[in-house]
């Protein structure tokens, strides 16, 4: 077992231990025993269990609904196919690859079976081997050669060539590919063969020798025999293709899934934002993705593969690593609090304040947006929100107008100290109503500005970025509470009897929550990157052309999510669940995420199971043409492209690799149409 993963379970344990052992600590200075908490614990219990009962339900009631689809089965039945072959492809296959000095790839040898064999072909037994008579002749060679084979491990983890065992000697030719007589060669024993005078008479500077040789590995335990060898052929170098398809389908599944699953996270985050909040912000994502749009996906995903030529490695500064599980920690652990001190959330009465004491001036704006519309020359059309476009504008044309403003109303005798007021008034109000987002974006620029002076220099820094840390996520909470009491105006009491009850350890079932768990992983985090001295963390240590194209597809697939869950978001932002949620002042990231989103996954999952196999496609397509992974790779794309120039007499070079990408890909499609019955609300009746 590695360090990292004994320091992960040390730091993790440790951490549930004092966790619960501050818990009971508290519950017993505050005189609660654990006994008393016995019906509670039941409760959560009970509750935890009806959950999973439910998810059982449902998911016996999809099945009911998927099974009525015979295409929908066969389609799950080739997944499962395919996934069995890949996670047992190094018990089935009968070659494997192994990785190279810098142990960042796989390689594979040029083997000892004859090239392009067709498939069951009895020569996938044979070797071919070269003997330099020229060479014998003039360098004084010894009269017997020994047969060669490719390197293997050793018990001690070194390369080393073990000669061929020699069965039977099938033929013998010249150069000119004229067969011989056998008895120019004489087999002394099974790795070593004499070549008689006879053949150093002979006019050819060399001659070819093919045998049998002892290849038990090779073959198929579970085929009969005569059936039991190279069932798929021999490819161009001489390697199984079977056992090539097999590990390739470890490859076009990983690009699959992990490229279908990162895209969709990317586009349902975008999209929610660009949905929910509308306006500019939904006008801008949507013109980014028509832009998109306009370039086909393969050519768009041909040119991030050469942009990220030059990329080796994927690294990031450790700073960086902690400031982003500090924004992520900080963000949820606020939300957390919020809920646990307030509920759902509370009515911010200094914002109301404000916008009371705007009202105060209404007529006032009026007669100032009547000027700047004067000076500036544009109407006041009606924006779809019903808010007047000219008004809004007014505020933002207000502060650089005003010196003229001042002027002209002192002129004509107006009275001035309404634009004074509203001046002065309308940052403060921007400032309060949109804090949450903007005092900890100049938090970040400001610590993340300065971050390399945080840290002393010169000496172990585990101990002081533990500290710095510690401090930062106290004051957080203070800042948390200090707004709750002063700017949303909850009173303390409350604020008291929440945490009182939020600190009761008795019941261990209310920690059982995503959320919970998200914020005890970024602590675990946190305390490694805070252990570790590192500058850098590396993501990727060898950025591939494998990790390029998944980059590559990441990079452009997401627009088509995006534009997906924004019509869902759209369409549920307006039912009265998501009123009610608003009502309560529930913050805007838990109506998104946790009440919109969990009514749009269905036509989600259904989309990303259908592109799983668009993904697969796209990747061999890009190998297929050269932009993809390593020549030699054991990835389908790249064996139908070295097929090709074989094709049609070796056929089954391009056959089976193709046919595992139809396979694989009709699997995907049919689940994706199998699923799509179950979400149907129709079927759910």
């Amino acid at each position: 077992m590695t360090n990292f993963k004994i320091d992960l379970i040390i730091y993790s344990t440790s951490l549930v231990c004092i966790f619960f052992i501050l818990g009971i600590i508290s519950d017993r200075l505050r005189g609660k025993k654990w006994s008393d908490g016995l019906e509670d614990r039941i409760e959560g219990f009970n509750r935890f269990v009806q959950g999973w009962k439910q998810r059982f339900y449902d998911i016996r009631k999809s099945w009911r609904i998927f099974r009525r689809s015979a295409l929908a089965i066969i389609g799950l039945l080739l997944i499962i196919t395919v996934s069995t072959l890949s996670i047992f492809a190094d018990d089935i296959a009968v070659e494997h690859p192994y990785r190279n000095l810098q142990d960042t790839e796989d390689l594979w040898w040029i083997d000892n079976e004859p090239r392009r064999e067709s498939p069951f072909s009895e020569a996938c037994d044979w070797h071919e081997q070269g003997i330099d008579i020229f060479g014998i002749k003039t360098k004084d060679y010894s009269r017997y050669i020994t047969a060669l084979s490719d390197p293997v491990y050793d018990e001690n983890g070194s390369l080393n060539p073990i000669p061929l065992q020699i069965i039977e000697l099938e033929f013998i030719e010249d150069d000119l590919g004229y067969e011989l007589n056998n008895s120019l060669i004489v087999v002394h024993n099974e790795t070593t063969f004499f070549v008689t005078d006879d053949a150093l008479n002979l006019s050819t500077s060399k001659i070819w020798v093919t045998y049998e040789f002892e290849n038990e590995k090779m073959h198929h335990w579970w085929l009969p025999d005569g059936y039991d060898v190279c069932i798929m052929g021999t490819t161009n170098t001489g390697q199984d293709l079977f056992s090539k398809i097999l590990y390739g389908s470890r490859i076009s599944l990983k690009i699959g899934i992990t490229v279908a699953f990162l895209t969709v996270a990317l586009g349902t985050i975008i999209g929610s934002i660009s949905g929910y909040y509308g306006g500019i912000i939904d006008e801008v994502i949507m013109r980014l993705t028509d832009i998109f749009f306009a370039v086909p996906g393969l050519i768009l995903a041909m040119a991030f593969v050469a942009a990220l030529q030059n990329t080796k490695s994927l690294t990031i500064t450790m700073s960086l690593i902690v400031f982003l599980l500090l924004l992520f920690f900080f963000t949820t652990l606020r939300s957390m609090i919020s809920e646990l001190l307030t509920g759902e959330g509370t009515a911010s009465n200094y914002v109301i304040y404000l916008k009371n004491k705007l009202k105060y001036y209404d007529s006032f704006i009026d007669e100032i947006v009547e000027e700047i519309e004067t000076d500036f020359g544009f109407s006041s059309p009606v924006s779809r929100e019903g808010d007047n476009v000219s008004r809004r504008l007014a505020w933002w044309i207000l502060p650089f107008w005003s010196p003229i403003g001042l002027v002209r109303r002192f002129s004509a005798g107006k009275p001035i100290w309404p634009i004074f007021a509203i001046i002065l008034l309308t940052p403060q109000s921007i400032i309060i109503r949109y804090r949450k987002i903007a005092v900890p974006f100049f938090i970040i620029i400001l610590a993340y500005s300065y971050w390399s002076d945080l840290w002393p220099s010169g000496i172990d820094m585990g101990l002081e970025k533990s500290i710095i840390l510690v401090s930062m996520i106290i004051l957080f909470l203070l800042i948390t509470i200090f707004d709750k009491i002063i700017i949303e105006g909850v009173p303390k009491e409350i604020i008291l009897e929440r945490t009182s009850e939020s600190l009761d350890f008795r019941n261990p079932y209310r920690f059982l929550a995503l959320r919970t768990i998200l914020i005890f992983i970024s602590v675990v985090l946190l305390i490694f990157a805070t252990k570790s001295s590192e500058s850098d963390f590396i993501l990727i240590q060898d950025f591939d052309r494998l990790w390029k194209i998944q980059a590559a597809l990441i990079l452009t697939g997401w627009p088509g999510y995006a534009r997906l869950i924004r019509g869902q978001v759209l369409y549920i932002r307006e039912m009265t669940f998501v009123e009610a949620a608003k009502s309560v002042g529930a913050p805007d990231g838990r109506i998104m995420f946790r009440h919109i989103l969990p009514s749009a996954w269905a036509p989600l999952l259904v989309a990303f199971t259908l592109d799983v196999g668009g993904t697969i496609l796209s990747a061999s397509g890009l190998s297929f043409i050269g932009l993809g992974a390593e020549p030699g790779t054991a990835e389908w794309g790249i064996l139908i492209s070295d097929g090709r120039r074989f094709f049609p007499n070796s056929w089954w070079l391009t056959f089976f690799p193709g046919t595992a990408i139809l396979l694989t890909t009709l699997g995907f499609n049919l689940l994706g149409d199998g699923l799509r019955d179950i979400v149907d609300p129709k079927n759910k009746r």
